[in-house]
């Protein structure tokens, strides 16, 4: 009811000045009392509405004494700003300011009848100009706030959901770091377990020892597995508990000569240089480990090669076996290798692991030489992510509009200055011209054009007069403009007239 009354207050206004008749107030405040009515259901329509009211009103006003009514000029500018925030389709939008421009032009050039087609389109082109700042602009600053409000909305529902994602994952990371203190336990004890079983087995078959050490060495080797059968029982209750983690600071050297010297065939390829992250250190140092226990568990007796080499941003660790040379009773519980797998990962790396042809058995993984995964986008980051989309939507609203706006106003100062500098007649030229003269000897002396823009007389003149105006020099150069009335073929009148507010100059009172 507000805005109903603030804009009917504005036509009052105006139309009380200019002594409108009461049908034209009164329509004008009906088509603002729908527009504002039904501007929250069909935002386009009701602006529709008021703009073609507008746009008929020009198309009477243009050109005569009566003014240019411009009391529903802050309705549309209203209406076109609630249109954005309604967030409506951009083409509907595009499609309404083309077909009311179009519109405006065609009525003029319909009810303005003896209005030159130069006048028409420059009065367009400033219409146009007009519409950009009035219409266009509202409508994209309306379009930006909303877009602004559901993008801050959106922006800050994502926040909160990141955030509480990070809290559970805080826990998840506890879950995954009880799981990795239970996989070091595997890895380093069940590689030491391995150890000792390898040589409680060499032990048992070297027939230089009695037989009853052989018997012994053949306890140990059975203690041995079992050790690490109840290891595997002691990580399963690990994995849900909390531990401290043990720093392990032993070189991929150190674990294979290790190796070696409890009686495994392995021999260590290191082809890598410079320095690695320590996530990824630590990580080729598991995948080595746990590679050399699966091959004295799994395939003993086999030769195992140890390959470490290095790219510029990548690192590469393989441990291949050469397969198994007597029997196996091992049973494998797959734990290892999956383990190794999640290490690797939450290097950023990738493992491969699979049999090799025609027998043996090969790990391969690979991983940056940085390592680590990104890190997840906070709430902070999110919140200044969405204030600078909002600032990059305000910039487009009011730079696209100017923008346009200025090349509209390059073409229609342009097209001013061309069809004003081709409507020039000399002082001298114009002295020469004779009433009386014939209307065909006239048109040899007169310029290519007319004005596009002649000044609005006062005085009534005959209605059968012909009148054309022309510049006496360049634009906005001179206070006055001749005028030249033909009737009947021949010229009827010839007048010095003022073009402004200004008193024309005295050489132009002649």
């Amino acid at each position: 009811m507000g805005l109903w009354a603030a804009a009917s207050l504005l036509v009052l206004g105006e139309s009380g000045a200019r002594q409108d008749p009461y049908w034209f107030r009164a329509a004008c405040l009906a088509v603002l009392a729908i527009a504002v009515a039904t501007r929250r259901t069909w935002p386009l329509a009701a602006l529709v509405l008021v703009a073609w009211t507008e746009i008929i009103v020009l198309a009477f006003a243009l050109g005569t004494a009566n003014g240019v009514q411009i009391a529903l000029v802050p309705a549309i500018s209203l209406l076109s700003y609630l249109a954005g925030r309604r967030e409506t389709q951009l083409r509907h939008f595009v499609l309404l300011c083309v077909s009311s421009l179009v519109g405006m032009l065609v009525l003029s050039l319909t009810m303005r009848k003896d209005a030159r087609a130069t006048e028409a389109v420059l009065t367009w082109l400033l219409m146009l100009l007009l519409a950009l700042l009035l219409v266009v602009l509202p409508w994209l600053v309306g379009r930006y706030r909303a877009q602004q409000a559901l993008l801050a909305t959106a922006g800050w529902e994502r926040a909160e959901r990141i955030e509480r994602e990070q809290q559970l994952e805080i826990g998840q990371e506890r879950l995954r770091e009880r799981s990795r203190i239970a996989e070091d336990m595997h890895d380093s004890v069940g590689h030491e377990l391995s150890l000792i079983a390898l040589r409680a087995a060499a032990l048992e078959l070297d027939p230089s020892l009695p037989e009853e050490h052989r018997r012994a060495a053949g306890e140990l080797r059975e203690s041995a597995a079992t050790a690490t059968e109840r290891l595997g029982e002691i990580v399963g209750v690990l994995r849900d508990q909390d531990a401290p983690t043990m720093p392990h600071d032993e070189s991929v050297q150190a674990l294979v000569e290790r190796a070696a010297a409890s009686g495994l065939a392995v021999e260590l390829i290191d082809n890598a240089d410079g320095e690695l992250a320590p996530m990824v250190d630590r990580a080729v140092h598991r995948v080595v480990q746990e590679a050399l226990t699966n091959a004295s568990k799994h395939a003993p007796g086999a030769a195992v090669t140890v390959t470490v080499s290095s790219r510029e941003d990548a690192v590469q660790v393989e441990v291949v076996d050469s397969g198994a040379t007597r029997p196996v009773d091992a049973p494998s519980g797959g734990h290892g290798l999956a383990g190794l797998r999640e290490r690797v990962r939450l290097a950023g790396g990738t493992l491969t692991a699979g049999p090799r042809t025609p027998s043996g058995f090969a790990v391969t993984a690979t991983m940056p030489r940085a390592g680590g995964r990104p890190e997840p986008r906070t709430a902070a980051v999110e919140r200044a992510t969405v204030r600078r989309s909002a600032q990059r939507g305000l910039i487009t609203a009011i730079a696209a509009p100017v923008l346009l706006g200025a090349a509209v106003g390059a073409v229609a100062l342009g097209y001013y200055l061309i069809t004003g500098y081709s409507a020039i007649l000399r002082p001298a030229e114009y002295d020469e011209l004779t009433v009386g003269q014939s209307e065909a000897d006239v048109a040899k002396v007169l310029p290519r054009m007319e004005m596009v823009d002649p000044p609005t007389e006062r005085s009534q003149l005959p209605g059968e007069w012909r009148c054309r105006y022309y510049r006496p020099a360049e634009p906005f150069s001179a206070t006055y403009v001749y005028r030249l009335c033909f009737a009947e073929g021949a010229l009827v009148d010839k007048a010095v007239v003022q073009s402004g507010s200004v008193t024309p100059t005295p050489e132009g009172n002649r």
